[in-house]
């Protein structure tokens, strides 16, 4: 704004020069238009200055990884009889990163009306994509002098990885394992007494208790009770991340590796559980996984995800949700995308 005003005062001076060096019309009819244009510009820009409001409602909520990313602000003028010139300042920034891209836009919001400025950005990593739109320019009719106004609005974008799938080694104890849950699989049977899986034919391993005596007599054969099996979580993924150790970098790479390592567990029918603490809530969140759509809605949460600062509090809480509860494994992801399993990295992650 100094700049600007420097160089009308420059003009105003050359166009006074002029004058007193040649007796023109032009140049006098110049020199009135611009000796009123200062005043004549400051009233106006004091009327229209809250006249112009912005609303984020166009920003999606969710992006992809290495997609492009529209995002629309649309500005509102309350004025019915004049357009109002504008030029808003929004700066796009990774949760987990200081710094930011800032770009301006430009565009003329007409009379009881509204225009949409759209923002166009890759998204490179995965993880909350701040879109704020920190700073808004209402400008005079020509476009020289302004008046500038901090607006501090935010909308945040999501962006979701691509969800391929990894190599992991699964043991028969884990596809095997059993622990107590509401859900019972639909294509094998279990030791659940609790829970009727089929009715069939006597099997000479079958044991005699078993047996179904009455639709035996009715069925004229041995029919035997398949028991059901429990579906519950054979793997523990605990998500360590913590406050100083990590970048949006690091974050994406973690949420990277949690999307394929559950994606890859569901195709291989394991029921799995997620899970992460939660410091404002004081609270371990925990997500049970046994399809894709539950994967899906797993990450969606975890992108929610604040590096913890107090562990000793974390521990406790940790200590206190499992406790009675039995993993086949436990898998954890820290802040930076590794993987480790009993203290260490492995090439290949056997379960």
């Amino acid at each position: 704004m100094v700049r600007r005003l420097v160089g009308y005062l420059a003009v105003v001076a050359l166009t006074v020069y002029l004058y007193f060096m040649y007796n023109e019309t032009v140049i006098s009819g110049l020199l009135v238009f611009l000796l009123l244009y200062l005043p004549v510009s400051a009233v106006y820009l004091m009327a229209v200055r809250r006249k112009v409001t912005a609303d984020m409602g166009r920003v999606p909520a969710m992006g992809e990884k290495g997609k492009q990313i529209r995002a629309g602000l649309t500005l509102k003028n309350q004025l019915r009889f004049m357009p109002i010139r504008c030029e808003i300042r929004v700066t796009l920034r990774n949760r987990y990163d200081k710094r930011g891209t800032a770009t301006r836009f430009t565009g003329v919001v007409p009379a009881a009306g509204e225009e949409t400025l759209w923002c166009f950005f890759q998204a490179g990593e995965c993880g909350n994509i701040n879109v704020c739109l920190e700073r808004m320019r209402i400008c005079d009719l020509l476009g020289i002098f302004y008046v500038e106004r901090k607006e501090k609005k935010l909308a945040s974008v999501r962006v979701m990885p691509d969800f391929e799938p990894m190599p992991v080694e699964i043991s028969r104890r884990t596809r095997e394992f059993q622990s107590d849950a509401e859900i019972y699989a639909q294509d094998r049977g279990g030791d659940d007494p609790s829970e009727l899986y089929q009715v069939r034919e006597y099997r000479a391993q079958d044991l005699l208790k078993d047996i179904h005596w009455k639709l035996s007599a009715k069925e004229e054969t041995l029919m035997v009770r398949e028991r059901g099996f429990p579906l519950g979580c054979a793997v523990l993924i605990w998500f360590d991340v913590r406050e100083g150790k990590t970048t949006g970098t690091g974050f994406s790479a973690m949420i990277d590796k949690a999307a394929s390592l559950s994606v890859t567990l569901v195709a291989e029918k394991c029921v799995h559980m997620a899970a992460w603490y939660e410091e404002d809530n004081e609270r371990i969140r925990t997500c049970r996984v046994w399809d894709e759509k539950s994967a899906y809605d797993m990450i969606w949460e975890l992108l929610e995800l604040k590096p913890c600062r107090d562990l000793e509090k974390r521990e406790a809480c940790r200590k206190d949700t499992f406790r009675g509860l039995e993993f086949c494994s436990i898998v954890t992801i820290d802040g930076i995308g590794r993987i480790w399993k009993d203290g260490e990295i492995p090439e290949l992650l056997r379960l």
